[in-house]
């Protein structure tokens, strides 16, 4: 299938949030690279998950987490992607997801979408 998309085709109907998170492979970027080449716009962030912030830490040394821990550490384990999309964009950016990774078989990771009940700006 082939999908690209103009400005246009962002102006319509109800929005929403696609949420992923992947783990960091060349799958990844060749994903994020491939929905960049068809238009697609989103927001790119290294992150962990919590399990493993505190890795090289004792689990009995840690009473909390603060933003300052997180500073000391390295959030690149995963990629997560989030994207604002009009309704007739949604199925097709998740498809395009789905056969970069698989569906989630050569890359790990997960995708989920909730409506936007409010929205305002030029996403």
């Amino acid at each position: 299938m082939s999908y690209f998309f103009k400005e246009e085709d962002y102006n319509n109907g109800m929005k929403y949030l696609l949420f992923v998170v992947l783990e960091n492979t060349n799958q990844t970027s060749s994903l994020i690279k491939e929905l960049s080449l068809r238009g697609i716009n989103g927001t790119v962030m290294a992150s962990t998950s919590l399990k493993h912030v505190f890795e090289d830490e004792r689990e009995d040394t840690l009473q909390f987490v603060s933003l300052s821990h997180l500073d000391q550490h390295k959030l690149t384990q995963n990629t997560t992607i989030y994207f604002i999309l009009d309704e007739n964009n949604l199925e097709s950016v998740k498809e395009i997801i789905r056969e970069k990774t698989d569906h989630f078989k050569n890359t790990k990771g997960g995708m989920f979408v909730t409506p936007l009940t409010d929205f305002e700006g030029s996403f």
